[in-house]
């Protein structure tokens, strides 16, 4: 049994390519018979292989006394086998912390990156094994997954996660372990039937396995096979976003014309990758959010919005999508007075205007632009510079009668999430310049017009 399981995990590893001559490996070693089984492996083959590793063991702190244990354990194991041992302890997780599962894993994740990074490895290597595949494969396929998710763990990820052992199956594990006399521990919370995972490998895979005895094979063999199909099908996805998306500062946009165009089923694989470009993940990702952006591509409105899991937002503004992370906050409501001619530096959104009086020598009329010459005579100090307020209404150069600044927005289709970033000038309550866009008609220079003000927005993206 020995022999087989070296041959499978080595197998395993030329086929994925995981590991390189020279190359530091941090082993994540919880003390569970996956895991120590994983680094004994890993040791009888580090010569052929030619090489190094570092044993990084997680204290979650959830389980004093199992913990201290299996850290004991981790150690005795490393030392015992003359390879260096890092480990760390969790301090802000608790057994009532919400999301323990996915905080718990995000914890041990930073962990074995510092390891990694302190010690130059090149690859962090775990130990799940083909049952882990199979109760993945029916854990997200109860929650509703598409075939990415299907595709279940993989193999190696990013050419820097490996899985070596993810052929091998449990009970073999436990088997080999017993005839190499190497001691492990139980996690008492693997029976705990609160976790959904518990479940599937208690109670519904043993149920299943009545039906078909190979079931744990055959469901990593479909795994496997979805997950080929859809790495493929997304390198495809992916072209065409290369080609299509377009990168602005804070966001990923995309032409909705040029989306729906596209069949469905690509649609939504399309939808997933540029989700992923923002956040380089997508965890908590489900179908149900694909299916409400491309509804939201569908909908008459001209602008939506949604908010979806890991702080990403996707946003309609006319005929397009963005795909943005709502982390960063929306420019909040300013309100400046200005005495006179100067340089007022607006905190909320990083620009400067600068106001400067002079002479008038030529008729000069300008709607809008980052510049605009108005009529001295018919504006008073102090100017108020803040941004748009519900009910602004102007007169917009070249009409007679008012017109409501959110109209004057929508027609414009300037996008609702700027529109707060507009610095707006007003003289004793009236608007004089929606700044970049339009001043107001009453303030224009005309023929009679002895002195002008003239006013610049200065934006650090347009000098």
């Amino acid at each position: 049994m020995s022999k087989k399981i070296l041959k499978k995990a080595k197998q395993t590893i030329l086929d994925y390519r995981m590991i390189e001559p020279r190359d530091l490996i941090i082993v994540a070693v919880s003390g569970g018979p996956d895991s120590i089984c994983l680094l004994d492996i890993l040791h009888q083959l580090s010569y052929g292989l030619e090489t190094s590793l570092i044993v990084a063991h997680f204290d979650h702190g959830l389980r004093p006394k199992e913990d201290q244990a299996e850290t004991q354990l981790v150690k005795h194991l490393a030392d015992s086998l003359g390879i260096t041992f890092e480990t760390e302890r969790a301090v802000h997780l608790k057994a009532d912390t919400p999301s323990l599962e996915e905080k718990a894993r995000e914890a041990r994740y930073s962990f074995l990156e510092r390891v990694r990074e302190k010690h130059n490895g090149t690859k962090i290597a775990f130990g799940h094994n083909l049952n882990d595949q199979a109760e993945t494969f029916l854990m997200r396929l109860l929650r509703g997954s598409g075939p990415a998710g299907l595709s279940g763990i993989p193999p190696e990820r990013n050419e820097r996660i490996i899985r070596p052992l993810i052929r091998v199956q449990r009970e073999d594990i436990i088997l080999y372990l017993n005839a190499r006399g190497i001691p492990y521990s139980t996690d008492s919370s693997n029976t705990d039937a609160k976790y959904l995972r518990n479940r599937i490998r208690h109670e519904l895979l043993p149920l299943m396995m009545d039906y078909q005895p190979k079931l744990v094979e055959r469901l990593g063999e479909t795994a496997d096979l979805l997950r080929e199909e859809d790495s493929y099908l997304d390198h495809m996805a992916g072209e065409w976003v290369e080609k299509e998306s377009e990168q602005l500062p804070d966001c990923i946009a995309v032409s909705i014309s040029s989306l729906k165009d596209l069949p469905l089923p690509f649609q939504n694989r399309v939808v997933r990758i540029l989700l992923k470009k923002v956040n380089n993940s997508l965890r908590r990702i489900d179908h149900g959010h694909i299916k409400s952006i491309i509804a939201l591509a569908d909908s008459k409105s001209p602008h939506a919005m949604l908010d979806l899991p890991n702080h990403l937002v996707v946003r309609r503004i006319y005929e397009r999508l963005m795909f943005a992370s709502n982390e960063d906050k929306p420019v909040q409501g300013f309100s400046y007075l200005f005495d006179g001619p100067g340089d007022l530096f607006l905190n909320e959104t990083g620009q400067t205007l600068r106001v400067e009086e002079k002479d008038y020598t030529a008729p000069d009329i300008e709607a809008g632009g980052y510049s605009v010459n108005l009529d001295a005579d018919s504006i008073q100090y102090p100017l108020t510079v803040r941004n748009f307020n519900q009910g602004d209404r102007f007169v917009p150069l070249g009409m007679n009668g008012h017109k409501k600044v959110k109209k004057f927005f929508i027609d414009l289709k300037v996008p609702y999430r700027e529109r707060p970033a507009v610095p707006i000038v007003l003289s004793q309550g009236k608007i004089v310049w929606i700044c970049k866009y339009r001043i107001d008609d009453r303030f224009k220079v005309c023929p009679w017009t002895k002195k002008v003000i003239k006013l610049s927005l200065v934006d650090p993206f347009y000098k």
